[in-house]
């Protein structure tokens, strides 16, 4: 799977004001990702009295559904792109993201259950599906161009990294709780403008629609064009083994920094540390992957995630230094671990333009199943632990099990380039 960048000199390089545009929207999207999946868990234990366990089963649950959602509104998408552009497509979720977020963050403290908690999280959902999948379509819309690709996709994630930076500042700077519902009504403002000043702008990007013969996908033929499309089918498993990799810690992180290494009221300054290293580090990798390619870079950022990673093993509680020390090196590789796999799925989209909505569908599902998996996993073992006052299970799931999952992706990735 070579990933070489082949730049046609004859295609203008897009202006930053477009690569603006098309990113903003990566920033609101992306604040929504500290609260649903970092501190919902938490705020729904200690504020409504949920139990881990059930907790868990409801976002397993609710992300099991969201899992098959993908690929529908992909093929959706792609079906009535000639009608309704990815533009309004995208625009048009914007109500049902908030309205399940509203019943998300603000439930009626006398009917939180484990089935509440599931469907709001659903709706939730589904409401940033509906967005994201044509999101990430138009990347492969707006330019043709490989390299101008990696730019679209590293633009939408660092002005991502900012959207979560803005989420970890706001408990901070209202000197408040992550477990308070104060904090929530601010996440579901600022969010709501962050939409409406996103879809002004993206309404304003210029993009040149893929030419397809038929936008009428039948599933046999997507099954065959699949099977037939060798590239892609050795990028799933890589993809999935990531995910999964980065997102066993990610559902841990509160409880692992609060509970294992004490230092509960250091959260906001580590995650602040770590998305910060990604924005830094991000035009080096970016230098990397134009000289490189994309392939060998993303191999570099896992290795430099996995390697760092090990120290987690050392920690004991109380240790700041060492931690914080963690978060930068693994923090080196975020944007560009986010922005590569991207580029490369807007490479294969291209040279399958009647599948983009739909193969953009399917790589949201690995996504969301990798999600379901690690909370499906992660907090079960998590209060297990705790009730044996046991700490290996939780270092296996944070630390352990990653490391071995990005190793493997690592491996499988360098045998698809030869």
């Amino acid at each position: 799977m070579h990933s070489k960048p082949t730049l046609n000199k004859n295609i203008t390089a897009i202006k930053p004001s477009q690569l603006l545009a098309y990113g903003l929207l990566g920033l609101p999207l992306a604040m929504l990702g500290i609260p649903l999946y970092l501190y919902l868990p938490s705020y729904y234990h200690h504020q409504f009295g949920l139990s881990l366990t059930d907790i868990g089963l409801a976002l397993l649950l609710a992300r099991l559904l969201d899992v098959i959602t993908d690929p529908l509104i992909g093929l959706l998408s792609d079906r009535y792109v000639g009608k309704i552009q990815r533009q309004w497509q995208i625009v048009a979720g914007f109500g049902l993201l908030l309205f399940g977020l509203n019943g998300l963050f603000f439930p009626a403290a006398d009917q939180v259950s484990l089935w509440q908690l599931g469907l709001w999280s659903f709706i939730s959902y589904l409401g940033w599906t509906w967005i994201q999948i044509p999101y990430l379509t138009l990347a492969a819309e707006i330019s043709h161009d490989t390299y101008d690709k990696t730019r679209l996709s590293a633009w939408r994630e660092g002005l991502s990294i900012i959207g979560v930076l803005i989420a970890l500042l706001l408990p901070i700077l209202t000197e408040r709780s992550i477990n308070d519902v104060e904090v929530y009504q601010l996440f579901w403002t600022v969010v709501f403008i962050g939409l409406v000043l996103a879809g002004v702008a993206l309404l304003k990007v210029h993009h040149q629609p893929m030419q397809t013969e038929s936008s009428q996908v039948a599933l046999p033929t997507l099954f065959r064009q699949l099977k037939a499309h060798r590239e892609l089918l050795r990028l799933f498993p890589i993809y999935f083994l990531n995910n999964l990799a980065n997102a066993l810690p990610a559902t841990l992180f509160v409880f692992f920094v609060g509970d294992y290494l004490q230092l509960a009221d250091e959260q906001g300054l580590f995650l602040l540390t770590y998305f910060i290293a990604g924005i830094l580090a991000l035009p080096l990798w970016l230098a990397l992957s134009k000289h490189w390619g994309k392939a060998p870079t993303w191999q570099a950022s896992m290795l430099l995630a996995s390697v760092s990673f090990i120290a987690v093993f050392l920690l004991d509680s109380g240790d700041f230094i060492l931690y914080l020390l963690i978060c930068v090196l693994t923090g080196f590789s975020l944007a560009i671990d986010l922005a590569l796999p991207a580029s490369m799925q807007a490479d294969i989209s291209q040279q399958q333009p009647e599948l983009a909505g739909t193969l953009f569908g399917l790589w949201g599902m690995i996504t969301k199943f990798t999600l379901a998996l690690a909370v499906g996993i992660s907090l079960p073992i998590m209060e297990w632990a705790k009730s044996l006052s046991v700490d290996w299970p939780i270092l296996l799931c944070y630390a352990g099990l990653p490391i071995l999952l990005k190793l493997s992706a690592i491996l499988l990735l360098q045998r698809n380039q030869g």
